[in-house]
């Protein structure tokens, strides 16, 4: 039986990792052609750089605190708490998407819709990092690029009402009619139990000529 030298080993396992993370900055970048989703510029944002041997429980730890000070509205201490988590593991793709979040928050759309196209890379069959970039390209008012994002989403979570209403409320800001749209906002309003959305959806509806044609 023959034996590699451990050291090759480890070598070997930090050489693909960073050629991972390499391949994963380099199609992030590439698919927001080096800019803000505004189309502003913001070429210079790169994620945290993480530590070569993954530590993924302390990367969840630290990810529960981000979420924690949330909720406390201490987004500073978010920012920093999710940053120590991709030190830990810049594989864990929840702190991604959470950073992206605190990003979003103070309206940084370019460091948001970074982290969120980094967390769709690792999360590929979750909606949120999705749902969550739509949010940020429908914030610049790129609405073709939103709508086509919530629809991803949609297609993973399809009775989820919160992707139900972003895609709705993004379409009606592009000028979509025709039943189709009346027929999405009553699947909102049968779906949905937030008061507001409900009422906004019922009020959008009553809008709309019962026989509109597409």
């Amino acid at each position: 039986m023959t034996y590699k030298n451990t050291q090759s080993i480890k070598h070997e396992e930090v050489l693909m990792y960073r050629l991972v993370c390499i391949f994963l900055s380099t199609t992030v970048l590439c698919s927001l052609g080096c800019q803000s989703p505004d189309g502003s510029g913001g070429a210079g944002y790169e994620t945290v750089a993480g530590d070569a041997f993954r530590d993924t429980e302390a990367a969840r730890l630290h990810n529960t605190l981000g979420l924690e000070a949330i909720d406390e509205n201490d987004f500073d201490m978010a920012e920093q708490a999710f940053k120590q988590a991709l030190e830990a593991d810049v594989m864990f793709g929840p702190a991604h998407n959470n950073l992206g979040k605190v990003y979003y928050t103070q309206e940084l759309f370019y460091k948001a819709a970074w982290e969120y196209q980094y967390a769709i890379k690792l999360m590929p069959y979750h909606p949120e990092p999705k749902n969550n970039l739509g949010l940020v390209y429908e914030s610049v008012g790129k609405l073709d690029e939103a709508v086509e994002l919530y629809s991803e989403a949609r297609t993973i979570e399809p009775d989820n009402p919160v992707l139900i209403g972003n895609f709705a409320r993004a379409r009606l800001k592009r000028g979509d009619k025709g039943s189709d749209m009346r027929g999405l906002l009553t699947e909102l309003i049968l779906k949905d139990t937030r008061p507001d959305w409900l009422t906004w959806a019922k009020d959008k509806l009553a809008l709309m000529p019962a026989t509109e044609s597409p």
